[in-house]
């Protein structure tokens, strides 16, 4: 038999890309951010609905879910048009996740986003985002877009209000833990997600981005919501299985566990596990009144 083997865990045991798992965010304190004068001027005249698109790009504010059971996410909207946060091809997923990231920290960019054609706007930020996080590699002087959005160059710009980021493989369950802490605290995620050797070599590096928006309950309790930009779907899964992802061994024949492993393949963009996390981080300590830093500013 193959063996099982992730490249996050042949990185973990080199200690590459490794690091001490950041101070988590203090509970509730980034929660929302800040909405500037302007912004609050042009929302008053719109709908409620409109409003919320714009303030709430990732819907939280609609809660966890149920498992088994995904909504879609759509772009703000002033005037009540329907077009899905849809990443714009199959190498721009770790794009859409962090455009959505900074729209979320970002009212003002919502608010752009939200008048007139959204799809192509998101299309278009989804570009120049790539063009952003692709121009540095490892020993090549710039990183491929056929290989996607590289996870330091995505740390570089991924920008949550004024949080930042850093990048670690996710060797360790306390790199997930970290990941939960935060979505607890309202600062969302990104996740780099993969496979192993069992499915080919290519399959055992990271090969999609999603984004763990909400979570709720503490320790292994309660439920964690991920944006899967390829269906711009809003996945719930229990905190529990994205901390230990269940196995078909583990229960055979047990219905709920394969319900909660349908749920979380199809959460991870059809991969079985997380392979490298993007987590806030502030020197070590957070403030709240940090200045913020917009997309647009990047």
């Amino acid at each position: 038999m193959q063996p099982t083997l992730r490249i996050s865990s042949l990185l973990g045991a080199m200690r590459a890309f490794a690091g001490p798992v950041p101070t988590p965010p203090p509970p509730g304190r980034f929660e929302r951010p800040a909405v500037p004068d302007d912004v609050e001027r042009h929302l008053q005249s719109v709908t409620s609905r409109a409003r919320r698109s714009v303030l709430d790009p990732l819907a939280r504010e609609r809660g966890t879910g149920t498992v088994g059971f995904p909504r879609r996410l759509n772009l703000p909207s002033l005037d009540g048009s329907v077009a899905a946060a849809v990443q714009v091809n199959e190498r721009t997923c770790g794009s859409a996740v962090l455009a959505m990231l900074g729209l979320a920290g970002d009212p003002r960019t919502a608010l752009r986003i939200a008048s007139g054609d959204q799809a192509a706007k998101f299309a278009r930020l989804q570009r120049a985002i790539q063009s952003a996080t692709n121009r540095r590699g490892l020993v090549v002087a710039r990183w491929p877009r056929r290989y996607g959005t590289p996870p330091w160059g995505a740390a570089r710009f991924a920008s949550y209000g004024g949080v930042r980021y850093t990048h670690r493989v996710a060797a360790s369950p306390a790199m997930l833990e970290a990941a939960v802490a935060s979505a607890r605290a309202g600062i969302p995620v990104p996740l780099y997600t993969g496979g192993d050797v069992t499915t080919g070599w290519d399959s055992a590096i990271p090969r999609h981005v999603v984004l763990l928006t909400l979570a709720d309950g503490e320790g292994t309790e309660g439920s964690a919501v991920l944006y899967e930009p390829s269906g711009a779907g809003l996945h719930t899964v229990p905190v529990a299985a994205l901390l230990d992802p269940p196995r078909a061994a583990d229960a055979p024949g047990d219905r709920t566990a394969a319900r909660v492993r349908k749920a979380l393949t199809a959460a991870l963009g059809g991969w079985p596990h997380v392979a490298w996390v993007l987590l806030p981080e502030r020197a070590g300590h957070w403030h709240p009144d940090d200045a913020r830093v917009t997309m647009e500013s990047r």
